[in-house]
């Protein structure tokens, strides 16, 4: 039940942050076409996140055949995040992206990927080989990857700050996106069952390439972190330490200890409840990573590198989203913590209270320092890096559009599904004989 009720809190933090972000973004005319176009993309992907995280949870818990529809509905908003996430690589923080033919012939390219993975689900073929699942997420490791080795290794005389804050955005995004997957890497390198026999998509209904792709996604995501570890601690040795290192370092120091826990087979040895302190352990990192600290970063990334405009009209909406931050990842601790120590319920609210009490003046302070310098990461940078490209800022809101279709068009597929029970009856039938 933490896992689930995470979920719950965890879209409420991602959809409340999207939208207002959202709107916030709307408002900002100065930002560069691939600027503008990342953080319409971000903020939907944080909208996505919180449906997605909703029907997860519902799904979890459905006592009768409705299962159909959040389960449809979850995978549907897992496909927006993944094509959203690698659209976003190409254009920020460097374009890969120069022209516009570019934009068209990759947006195309992303149609018919989420195209093909809908037409598989409604044949019943879902999940399948050709969903080629981890791939987007290592298309965008690569992508970010490159650009942080490229502006991170920079000979001495040619680094400026703008360099490093580029680096140090392309590992937060990293960070983001497979930070979970960085805490399973001694179970890579041991060969643990808990990393090779994860379920991630279903257990009997996955076949094996699909598993395959999935697993082999994870191992790259898993080297480029180990990547990005060792060129943060060689630069920190030679005295060009980044706040990255403290980060990245995090996750695969929880990995480390997690193995611990993770590989246990039976109650022998330290614990002694294994299979519940697994449990427990996956909801303290994981999926917290999913629920908490994705939204964190991406409310960072927005505020500190000026996506948004803060002026004395957006300001209150700019507060209110950090506020928002803090109560509700603070009732999702005070949650968590109740799973481990049994805690009186008047005792938890007035804990709470206090806890509020004293991160609103935080929240105060760190607003400030978040919105008074922000990072700016083409002074100083060769102009060679940004196409300067003549897009209407009408166009790119469209980009909002297009989501609201999507989200629509999951919607009724998804109840389609739910109604009809084709699809999945396919799945299973199919599933059936191949065991």
């Amino acid at each position: 039940m933490a896992e689930v009720n995470l979920l719950y809190i965890g879209s409420i933090l991602s959809a409340a942050l999207g939208l207002l972000a959202l709107y916030l973004v709307r408002k900002n005319e100065t930002l560069d076409w691939n600027e503008s176009i990342a953080a319409h993309i971000l903020c939907l992907m944080f909208i996505s996140k919180g449906v997605q995280n909703a029907s997860a949870a519902y799904y979890f818990t459905a006592s009768g055949d409705e299962w159909q529809f959040f389960f449809q509905l979850t995978n549907m908003m897992e496909y927006f995040f993944g094509g959203a996430m690698m659209m976003m690589c190409l254009v920020y923080p460097i374009p890969f992206l120069r022209t516009k033919k570019h934009l068209k012939i990759a947006a195309l390219v992303l149609l018919g990927h989420l195209s093909l993975k809908v037409v598989l689900n409604l044949a019943g073929m879902s999940p399948h080989v050709l969903q080629l699942p981890g791939t987007l997420y290592v298309a965008g490791c690569l992508v970010w990857g490159t650009v942080y080795v490229r502006f991170r290794t920079l000979p001495q005389e040619q680094r400026t700050e703008s360099t490093r804050k580029i680096a140090l955005l392309c590992g937060l995004f990293l960070t983001l996106i497979m930070g979970h997957a960085w805490m399973w890497w001694p179970g890579l390198l041991t060969q643990a069952d808990y990393f090779f026999f994860i379920d991630a998509g279903g257990g009997a209904f996955t076949p094996t390439g699909w598993d395959f792709s999935l697993l082999n996604g994870y191992a790259f995501c898993i080297s480029i972190g180990l990547v990005l570890l060792v060129v943060e601690l060689y630069m920190a040795i030679n005295g060009d330490r980044s706040n990255l290192v403290y980060i990245v370092s995090t996750y695969y120091v929880l990995g480390a200890i997690g193995y611990t826990v993770l590989s246990s087979k039976d109650s022998a040895g330290f614990f002694s409840d294994a299979a519940g302190l697994a449990e427990l352990w996956n909801t303290l990192t994981s999926s917290m990573h999913f629920t908490i600290i994705r939204p964190i970063i991406a409310l960072y990334v927005l505020m500190k590198y000026n996506l948004f405009d803060i002026n004395p009209t957006t300001r209150p909406i700019a507060k209110t989203m950090a506020i928002i931050l803090i109560v509700v990842a603070t009732s999702a601790i005070l949650e968590l913590i109740q799973t481990i120590i049994p805690i009186n319920q008047m005792v938890s609210a007035a804990l709470l209270g206090i806890i509020i009490a004293f991160g609103v003046g935080w929240e105060e302070r760190s607003f400030n320092s978040l919105v008074s310098n922000p990072f700016d990461i083409r002074k100083g940078v060769d102009e060679r890096w940004y196409p300067d490209l003549d897009i209407n800022t009408k166009h790119i809101s469209r980009i909002d559009g297009y989501a609201l279709v999507y989200l629509l068009l999951s919607l009724l597929i998804s109840y389609i599904i739910w109604q009809t029970g084709t699809p999945m009856e396919t799945l299973i039938e199919r599933t059936e004989a191949s065991t």
